[in-house]
């Protein structure tokens, strides 16, 4: 599908009338799209597993906090590539500060700024609030070459504090490398096939595992004792494992280990009960 390109004011408010930048949950429409912007590095389209629409990612460090929002059990919305609107509001606060407000490249036309992901999030009283989330890598945010970056930052900043909305920034320094290459597999097993979501497939499933926390076994064998046990396939096995990681009934090590099937069985807590998602956000 083609991009779009904004020409003029007309355009803009046609790209606001198509209801882009509103809405909720899975009829949320983010203002821009990948095939909108001239990639300068690696973008993403991926299908929400939270939220049932495609997500549109500019970047890979985009798509690393995307997987954290998504396997937390705090987020539960996430709108990305959030407008910052009305234009004129955002206009006065540049002013204010002394910011030159950017224009849409070859044009006299003001920007639409955005915000990369608008979060809703359940808060410990069990209500929710919005929180905004801008994503740079920290090479983006240092030396002389930052210094209109973070003008417009300061801008971004500022309109959220007008709005009442929690702001900060997120850095490949929020997580590790290891932590994202487990989600983005651990994701794959998100839901599992209506036959293999039985509570009782489960429970018996977790006593196999608890009875195999002494065994010398990588995790692959294990899973195949599993499987033979219960008289399922291994990649059923496999799947359960990875789902019940996924949903945090079994909690491992994510953050500074892979998981792999080749290595030994890792070391593991059982919640019968899904709790809070043990990944807590840090901000900056």
């Amino acid at each position: 599908m083609r991009g779009r390109r904004f020409a003029s004011q007309q355009d803009i408010e046609r790209h606001i009338a198509n209801g882009f930048g509103a809405g909720a949950g899975a009829s949320y429409l983010p203002w821009l799209r990948v095939q909108d912007v001239p990639s300068r590095g690696r973008s993403h389209k991926i299908q929400g597993v939270k939220v049932d629409r495609i997500h549109h990612l500019l970047s890979d460090l985009e798509r690393s906090y995307y997987l954290i929002c998504e396997f937390s059990e705090d987020v539960v919305d996430i709108r990305e590539q959030y407008p910052l609107l009305p234009l004129e509001h955002v206009q006065t606060i540049a002013a204010s500060i002394g910011v030159r407000y950017p224009k849409y490249p070859g044009t006299k036309l003001s920007y639409v700024m955005t915000t990369d992901f608008l979060l809703t999030v359940r808060e410990s009283d069990g209500g929710f609030k919005s929180v905004a989330r801008t994503v740079k890598y920290q090479k983006d945010l240092e030396g002389k070459g930052a210094k209109r970056t973070l003008e417009k930052l300061e801008v971004e900043k500022r309109f959220w504090q007008s709005q009442g909305v929690e702001w900060s920034i997120v850095t490949e320094e929020f997580f590790t490398q290891d932590l994202i290459k487990n989600l983005g597999m651990l994701r794959k097993y998100s839901q599992l096939p209506r036959d293999l979501i039985k509570s009782s497939l489960h429970v018996d499933f977790i006593d196999c595992l608890e009875n195999s926390r002494a065994c010398p076994w990588t995790l692959a064998e294990c899973l195949r004792k599993i499987a033979y046990r219960l008289s399922i396939s291994y990649a059923d096995a496999r799947g359960i494992f990875f789902y019940l990681v996924w949903n945090k009934v079994i909690k491992v090590d994510l953050l500074d280990a892979p998981l792999l099937l080749t290595a030994a069985l890792p070391e593991f807590e059982v919640f019968q009960t899904t709790g809070q998602a043990f990944l807590k956000e840090k901000t900056s």
